[in-house]
């Protein structure tokens, strides 16, 4: 841990205009990012990229078969985006796509011997475990609860201009706190 890991400071990007909602999206713009290049460093090590064990996580869940949609609405990424990274995927072995036996029109995506090593591999998180050690319990929770909040309202921003945003909190696991 550095020296200033326990200090809050106030990161804004733009002091001039004292925006205080540029300023917060801005340091979770730049949280993320950040977080994407510590994620990589990691998965690299076993030649993954995040959207590639995203992929393997997903084919998981869904017991090693899921159409290119499915996968594309967990991922919330646009089905031709979704169809080139199966492309590569299965090019490099670690994926193989295959006609569903009664949907003859339906492709199914699995995860060969070397995908289901990958998504092993993947499960070294610790990347995410290092960065999240600076929060306690209860701050963890006041995170999950409040970007949850933001989530959802983003959502709700963009659901007429993608897809997938009207199903995107489909598969999140959402608590509902009771009616008073």
């Amino acid at each position: 841990m550095t020296e200033d890991a326990g200090q809050v400071r106030d990161y804004r990007l733009d002091p001039i205009n004292n925006d205080d909602d540029y300023n917060l999206i801005a340091v979770i713009n730049q949280t993320g990012h950040a977080i994407s290049l510590a994620r990589s460093r990691e998965l690299s090590r076993y030649s993954l990229s995040m959207m590639r064990a995203a992929v393997l996580l997903v084919l998981q869940i869904r017991d090693n078969n899921a159409t290119p949609t499915e996968i594309s609405q967990w991922l919330l990424r646009e089905p031709h985006t979704i169809s080139a990274l199966l492309d590569r995927m299965e090019k490099d072995g670690l994926i193989r796509r295959f006609r569903d036996l009664r949907k003859k029109n339906t492709v199914r995506v699995a995860m060969t011997e070397k995908g289901r090593d990958a998504y092993q591999a993947s499960l070294k998180r610790v990347t995410f475990h290092n960065i999240m050690s600076v929060l306690t319990d209860e701050e963890r929770e006041q995170l999950r609860a409040t970007m949850s909040k933001v989530w959802l309202r983003t959502l709700q921003e963009v659901k007429h201009e993608v897809a997938w945003a009207s199903r995107a909190p489909s598969h999140v696991a959402v608590e509902q706190s009771p009616r008073e």
